[in-house]
């Protein structure tokens, strides 16, 4: 539906990004603001991937979660194969005949730069607004080419929609006077609830959990552990490996049982058990733009350590929510982890929840939905954003 028709309508919203099936914190993203946006009756359309990432390029086991294999939502349409051009061009067409007020793409690998270049030609030629949900506005390893390109992409918005205060002040230097929105990651509040079956042990338990990438700084971690030569201090580290992990079950054989290691995906429910047991989930990134552990820490009720990167600040507020230390600095870590107390966590996760309610995905979908405005969309402040 086009909003000039009928400017009392609520605009139509295509979303293009990963859904159930596939695996990751955008996926999972993308099927709350799914539900959120069909419960506040804002008309979407949402748009995925038929292959999402060549099996040789993908560095984990699958990019699908096994335990949701032939599930889908009402509406969602799988179009776009990413090695497969002439479905760029095929979904950019189904979705400029449609005249949608806006298409909001995912970003957040250079990897689809091609496809959404593409799509986003096509669209802008067809006079259809766009807009980029900013999960990174780099890869955290991008080199100048990827740089490059990455902007010439985003170059191509009419506006944006970011989850912390850091990439939205980036955005607005590179791109002034486009709209840029700002709404923390709201809880991912479709997780099962625990089972309560793993016991707490020691004086502190620790959680690491994520795709274990090198730039999240797992290596400084157990580094620091070592250093606190605290055996009444546990740490469970739960993710799949990108990378080699030699030198991390390394330092976890000379830690013995301090550190459980579960190299691997893990379905929900196990999830909700490892993240009960936890006091604190554990941060340690050398950069970050934002985190969905953090999300999913905040629907458990857990605060968090966080290296003080990013937009890692936004949600953690020291003292408050969690505890912040300087990243890279395996000292500081390991004197955060002196420090910290159980019954610390106890307090803290009162404010946890309390932070939560301020961001949901309704919020999220409301600030989404202000960009279909264009350029009016940034002057007005959101009443429904912590960040705006």
């Amino acid at each position: 539906m086009n909003p000039e028709e009928n400017p009392s309508a609520p605009a139509d919203i295509v979303v293009v990004g990963p859904i159930l099936p596939f695996r990751g914190g955008i996926s999972q993203y993308n099927e709350l603001l799914y539900g959120s946006m069909k419960k506040l009756g804002l008309p979407n359309r949402f748009i995925s991937f038929s292959r999402q990432y060549p099996a040789l390029l993908y560095p984990g086991k699958s990019d699908k979660d096994p335990s949701k294999l032939g599930q889908s939502l009402p509406g969602v349409r799988y179009d776009i194969d990413s090695l497969n051009p002439l479905t760029w061009w095929r979904s950019a067409r189904r979705i400029a005949a449609t005249r949608p007020a806006l298409v909001a793409f995912h970003w957040w690998t250079i990897f689809w730069a091609p496809c959404f270049i593409a799509m986003c030609y096509l669209l802008r030629r067809r006079r259809v607004r766009v807009a980029f949900i900013v999960h990174n506005l780099e890869d955290h390893d991008a080199g100048r080419l990827k740089s490059v390109l990455s902007r010439r992409l985003l170059g191509m918005a009419d506006g944006f929609l970011t989850h912390s205060q850091s990439q939205k002040a980036a955005l607005e230097a590179l791109f002034p006077g486009k709209p840029v929105l700002c709404h923390p990651i709201p809880s991912y509040g479709h997780y099962p609830a625990p089972t309560g079956s793993l016991p707490k042990r020691g004086r502190l338990e620790l959680l690491f959990f994520g795709f274990i990438r090198p730039y999240k700084g797992l290596d400084l971690l157990m580094e620091a552990l070592e250093r606190l030569q605290d055996s009444s201090v546990y740490l469970t580290v739960v993710g799949e490996p990108w990378g080699d992990m030699e030198a991390i079950q390394q330092a976890a054989a000379r830690l013995g049982d301090r550190v459980e290691l579960h190299l691997e995906y893990k379905g929900d429910e196990e999830v909700a058990d490892y993240f009960e047991r936890a006091d604190f989930v554990i941060l340690p990134y050398r950069h970050a733009t934002g985190s969905a552990v953090a999300s999913v820490a905040h629907h458990y009720q857990k605060p968090l350590l966080a290296t003080n990167v990013g937009g890692l600040p936004d949600v953690v507020e020291h003292d408050v929510t969690g505890m912040l230390f300087p990243p890279n600095d395996v000292a500081a870590l390991t004197q955060v982890m002196a420090d910290a107390r159980r019954e610390q966590a106890e307090r803290l996760s009162a404010n946890v929840k309390a932070q939560s309610r301020q961001w949901t995905w309704d919020t999220l979908a409301r600030q989404l939905h202000r960009l279909t405005a264009g350029p009016d969309a940034s002057p007005r402040q959101s009443k429904d954003a912590h960040h705006g």
